[in-house]
């Protein structure tokens, strides 16, 4: 592991060890239940090596799990920002359902991703710090899952129109829109 891949590594697994987690709620999204009581466990299978967690220049800024090669790629060395520690929430959320082998389409995954991306802000920044885009479909995005997520904090029914919309604004997004239909490629992490 080179020295690149140490300092990412340790950006994933203070993020993971960062206390606003465990003051954001568990949530079900069209049936599937998310807790971020998960995220301690998802810290000790980086621990154990059993995900990887790399540099990838070519991401410049972003991030992106893996699924096939149990590796998540960072395109920055530190978090620095809560918009770069959100993006490590983000992925970690993909590498929890690896980890579980939970089947649901792309646009289910991303939805539940991105709301716990703005859970997370939501607690550490408070209910002013919206994420967002300057892109209108990726913000879209922002728009809805941030909605969703205030609802969970604050102990209110998420409405069903913001559920609708999320996914709508998921299959819109220029990444996601030619995958948002198919099934995500979980398929587990060997020793886990």
């Amino acid at each position: 592991m080179g020295i690149a891949d140490w300092r990412v590594g340790n950006a994933v697994k203070d993020t993971l060890s960062d206390s606003d987690l465990m003051k954001m709620k568990p949530f079900s999204f069209m049936g599937i239940g998310f807790d971020p009581k998960t995220f301690k466990v998802l810290k000790t299978v980086i621990e154990q090596g059993k995900i990887k967690v790399e540099y990838d220049s070519t991401k410049d800024g972003y991030a992106e799990y893996d699924y096939a090669t149990n590796t998540m790629l960072l395109g920055f060395y530190v978090a620095g920002t809560f918009e770069r520690t959100a993006l490590i929430v983000h992925e970690s959320v993909h590498a929890v359902y690896d980890v579980a082998k939970q089947k649901m389409s792309n646009a289910i995954s991303e939805a539940i991703a991105y709301i716990v991306q703005c859970q997370y802000v939501y607690v550490a920044n408070g209910p002013g710090k919206r994420l967002s885009s300057p892109i209108a479909k990726k913000d879209s995005v922002f728009k809805y899952a941030w909605s969703i997520a205030a609802a969970i904090q604050e102990g209110k029914e998420i409405d069903k129109l913001d559920k609708t919309n999320l996914l709508s604004s998921i299959s819109a997004h220029p990444y996601y829109a030619k995958i948002a239909t198919g099934q995500v490629p979980t398929d587990g992490v060997p020793g886990t």
